[in-house]
C-alpha cells in the first residue's frame, strides 16, 4: 500500500469503528483473515476470499478497511497488541500468586504465542518483512525491549539504576524478534526446542549483564 509523508497509524488506514457491532464486524473480519492466512497463506488471501469467509459483503470490507493491506496492516498492529496483552496478564497472575519470574518464563511465553496458528503468524512476518514502512512502524514499539530488560535484571538479581535508552531497547527486542520470528519464518530452527528457549534467554540475560557491567564502569557520570 502506498503511503507518502509521514508514516501513518493503522487509524488513518482503517476506518474505525465507534460502536459495539462496528467493532464486532472488525474483529470478525480480522478473525477470518487470520483463518485464511493459517489454511491458505498469504497467495489466498484476497478481498473475495475475506468477504467469503467472514460473511460479510465486499462493500461491508471497504466500509472499515481501504483495501487488502490495510487489512494486513492490522493484523501486524493486533497481533502485537494480543501478545502484549497477553505477557501482562500471564505475568500479573503469577506476580499475584507469589511466583518468582525469570527472563526463561517470559521466553517461553513469547514462544509459546508465536507457536499458535503458526502458519498465520508466518504469513504476517513474511508480508512485514517485506515493507519497509512496516518495519519501520513495527521498530517504534519499546514495550517488547523494556519488559525483556526489566525481567532479565530482576532474574539475575542485578540493578541498572535507570531505563534502557531507544538504541538499547532497539537492539535487544529486535535482535530478540529477529530469532524468535526467522526460526518460525524460515523454520531453521525448532522454536518450541529447549536449546532455542534458552539460547534466547542467554541472549537477553547477556546483553543487560553487559549494560549493567558498562553502565557500573562508566560511574556516576554516565559517560559511556
Amino acid at each position: 500500500m502506498a503511503r507518502s509523508g509521514k508514516e501513518k497509524s493503522i487509524k488513518t488506514i482503517v476506518r474505525s469503528p465507534q460502536q459495539d457491532r462496528a467493532r464486532q464486524t472488525v474483529e470478525a473480519i480480522l478473525e477470518s483473515a487470520v483463518q485464511i492466512l493459517e489454511t491458505e497463506g498469504l497467495q489466498g488471501f484476497k478481498v473475495a476470499t475475506l468477504a467469503e469467509r467472514s460473511g460479510y459483503g465486499v462493500g461491508t470490507l471497504y466500509q472499515y478497511f481501504s483495501n487488502i493491506d490495510a487489512v494486513m496492516l492490522a493484523l501486524v498492529e493486533l497481533v502485537a497488541e494480543r501478545q502484549r496483552q497477553s505477557l501482562i496478564a500471564r505475568f500479573s497472575e503469577r506476580a499475584a500468586s507469589g511466583v518468582t519470574q525469570t527472563t526463561r518464563d517470559l521466553v517461553e511465553l513469547m514462544v509459546a504465542a508465536f507457536s499458535e496458528r503458526r502458519a498465520a503468524h508466518k504469513a504476517i512476518i513474511e508480508w512485514a518483512l517485506s515493507r519497509r514502512d512496516v518495519r519501520m512502524l513495527e521498530g517504534r514499539n519499546t514495550f517488547l525491549g523494556q519488559m525483556l530488560a526489566s525481567v532479565s535484571l530482576r532474574s539475575q538479581g542485578l540493578e541498572l539504576g535507570r531505563m534502557l535508552d531507544a538504541t538499547e531497547m532497539f537492539v535487544l527486542s529486535r535482535a530478540f524478534l529477529g530469532a524468535l520470528r526467522t526460526a518460525i519464518w524460515n523454520e531453521e530452527a525448532d522454536a518450541t526446542a529447549p536449546a532455542f528457549v534458552q539460547s534466547l534467554t542467554d541472549l537477553v540475560d547477556g546483553y543487560t549483564w553487559q549494560l549493567v557491567r558498562r553502565t557500573r564502569e562508566a560511574g556516576p557520570s554516565g559517560t559511556r
